[in-house]
């Protein structure tokens, strides 16, 4: 199984980083036991400041940002709480 999430790395009044990640495992039971396989790889940047948001991909190649707010759930949550703290702060 395959997911991507949102994990905000970096945070102050103007700007944030929004880690995008890949996250798969696999598991299985055999007479033996059970075993489980994970694996987290890092699939995008979104960088939030005052004249912009955009995503980076891992070779710092422009990412389509409104199909990556489609896949993960709470990304367009995140990228909200980072408009009103600039609307808040008054920039």
């Amino acid at each position: 199984m395959s997911n991507l999430r949102a994990y905000e790395i970096f945070r102050d009044s103007k700007r944030m980083l929004i880690a995008i990640e890949s996250v798969s495992y696999r598991h299985g039971k055999t007479t033996m036991g059970c075993h489980l396989y994970g694996n987290i790889e890092p699939i995008a940047v979104i960088v939030c400041h005052p004249d912009g948001i955009y995503a980076l991909d891992m070779e710092l190649e422009f990412k389509q940002l409104d199909q990556l707010r489609q896949d993960i759930p709470g990304l367009d949550a995140m990228l909200a709480s980072f408009n009103q703290t600039l609307t808040g702060s008054g920039l």
